[in-house]
């Protein structure tokens, strides 16, 4: 029996040498479906995304990282709208389709909540996913992430579509 190869995930800030993998994966129809990014994604979005990636943590205001499966980036992940004062931030990712269905999310999300607890000290952190997006729930319910409600999107381009509030506290996370 032959023996699977093994993937191996990291996430790290994103790199101006990273535009043209975000314009790739950013560009790809599957993942807009179920992501806030434009489309069709505009044709300097990925070095417009870097940048302002790179700004957002100088900020701290946004920390964009690079999901990279053999050192090659294939999507990404983002602790944002940090609440100091509250403890909270807002975890959202997007991967390439064509590596979906392979766990990539699930341990860049791993990866992520570590960063958060560890280095941000946040206390709880939120995220939500569409309705129609099964597996996404799926990758925050693999990662401790809890239920917390159900809204109804007011605007931008899911405007009335149902979709679902998740958290995950840093005492569960410890767990």
């Amino acid at each position: 029996m032959q023996k699977k190869d093994t993937i191996k995930i990291t996430i790290r800030p994103f790199k101006i040498e990273d535009a043209e993998a975000v314009q790739w994966f950013a560009s790809d129809e599957l993942v807009n479906r179920t992501t806030n990014m434009p489309y069709p994604y505009p044709k300097n979005g990925g070095l417009t995304f870097v940048k302002a990636s790179m700004e957002g943590w100088l900020n701290k205001k946004n920390y964009n990282f690079a999901i990279q499966a053999n050192d090659k980036v294939i999507g990404s992940i983002s602790l944002s709208l940090p609440n100091y004062e509250k403890g909270t931030i807002r975890c959202d990712y997007a991967i390439s389709s064509s590596y979906w269905g392979q766990g990539i999310a699930t341990e860049a999300i791993k990866l992520a909540l570590s960063y958060a607890f560890i280095n941000l000290d946040v206390k709880v952190v939120i995220s939500s996913c569409l309705d129609r997006n099964p597996a996404s729930r799926r990758v925050l319910e693999k990662n401790g992430f809890t239920e917390t409600g159900n809204f109804i999107f007011s605007n931008n381009k899911f405007k009335d579509e149902p979709a679902h509030w998740f958290e995950l506290t840093r005492e569960k996370w410890k767990k």
